[in-house]
């Protein structure tokens, strides 16, 4: 089979993934745009892996986001659940609360994450942005951006870019296959299982969090009757305490007494052992640059953050529509000054949020002879003087 050829006009941008940072960033660009054909924008996104999205909080400061990118209406089309709060143990046996319901810009969400992408994907849809179901297999930089090499059902295609984005997650795929490092500060890794209920909750549908010694454990409702419970911890203490196991999984939770009751207490039933557990990667970790030539990363592709700070989604909306904005002023202004205010703020942020991971993780000090937390309080205190720029991957 031959290959395709796709010819497309000039400042075609692609941008390769599908999730909420590749889609916030082809709404922003829409957005930005000052004629109606400035850009012509492709998602180029490889085939369903068939492993299952997980479910996440959507907090409340996502809320002015998809406001304005346009698609805060998605919220309330397809019934995902409202978020009341978080119910929590981390540092001491006190129970902290945060209640969403004092926040003045709206409430919070628990996602049906596939029906959320997939929304978003079909408003896109419908502004003409095009999405080519395809794996990227090659890139080759050319005098007008880059050729990529795509690979789908239907065989190979070569794909002519002016402006590439790479909003492929942790995998960076772009950004490594021109040679840029991924830095990784730290990885801990979700261990999750879904539930299904046997009848409908009456209680609001709160986040619950508790630490313990291998990790700390946090529940919430889906929409469809589901739950997800999930165990972060990092891969020694999973390997030596065999907790990819189902079982072993499910005795460490019932070890678990007070998350084990709140859990009970809030989807009126006992859980009991899942037939399966999925695991997630969640590391620490920056794009030693995330902008270069005529491309730039967004979403966990340029930073990831670990899964205690609920944020992957509302950074992904922030990231694409910061994304979106450089793109469309580096094309009006004709200089690079955009891409790195952009990359500025990446860096900026990334430093702002590995001093609360430090913070966290310094604070539950209940458990000195876990690896877990003695690993993760040990890093904090190397990296306290550490400040992460380009400059420091020099």
């Amino acid at each position: 089979m031959g290959i395709t050829q796709v010819n497309t006009p000039e400042k075609h941008i692609v941008i390769i993934g599908k999730g909420p940072a590749a889609c916030a960033t082809a709404l922003s660009l829409l957005r930005e745009q000052k004629n109606p054909n400035d850009y012509r924008i492709s998602l180029v996104s490889s085939p369903e892996s068939g492993k299952p999205a997980i479910g996440e909080t959507l907090p409340p400061a996502a809320t002015p986001l998809m406001r304005e990118l346009g698609v805060d209406q998605l919220l309330e089309t397809n019934k995902h659940i409202l978020c009341p709060g978080s119910i929590s143990r981390w540092g001491s046996d006190e129970t902290g609360h945060n209640d969403f319901s004092f926040t003045p810009i709206g409430p919070g969400y628990h996602l049906d994450r596939e029906k959320f992408d997939q929304s978003l994907l079909r408003h896109l849809r419908q502004q003409k942005v095009s999405h080519i179901p395809a794996s990227l297999k090659k890139v080759t930089p050319c005098e007008n951006g880059f050729l990529l090499g795509l690979q789908s059902y239907h065989g190979a295609i070569e794909l002519q870019a002016d402006f590439v984005v790479d909003a492929t997650g942790i995998r960076a795929a772009f950004a490594r296959r021109i040679g840029v490092r991924h830095n990784v500060f730290d990885s801990v890794i979700s261990l999750c299982a879904f539930f299904q209920l046997e009848q409908p909750t009456e209680q609001p549908a709160y986040t619950l969090v508790s630490t313990v010694a291998e990790g700390w454990w946090y529940a919430t409702q889906l929409p469809g009757q589901k739950v997800l419970v999930s165990l972060c911890s990092d891969s020694s203490t999973i390997r030596t305490e065999k907790l990819d196991s189902p079982q072993h999984w499910f005795d460490a939770l019932n070890k678990a007494t007070w998350f084990c009751q709140q859990c009970e207490q809030q989807f009126g039933q006992r859980l009991t052992p899942p037939k399966q557990i999925h695991s997630r990667v969640a590391p620490s970790s920056i794009l030693s640059n995330v902008v270069g030539q005529q491309w730039l990363a967004v979403g966990d592709a340029a930073s990831s953050y670990d899964s205690m700070t609920s944020a992957g989604i509302s950074k992904a909306l922030s990231n694409g529509l910061a994304a979106g904005k450089a793109i469309a002023e580096y094309y009006q202004s004709h200089s690079q000054y955009p891409l790195k205010r952009y990359q500025q703020q990446i860096f900026d942020d990334f430093n702002h949020y590995l001093q609360l991971h430090q913070q966290h993780y310094q604070s539950e000090q209940r458990f000195p002879e876990s690896h877990f937390w003695r690993t993760r309080q040990l890093q904090g205190l190397q990296s306290e003087q550490n400040t992460y720029s380009k400059e420091t991957y020099a």
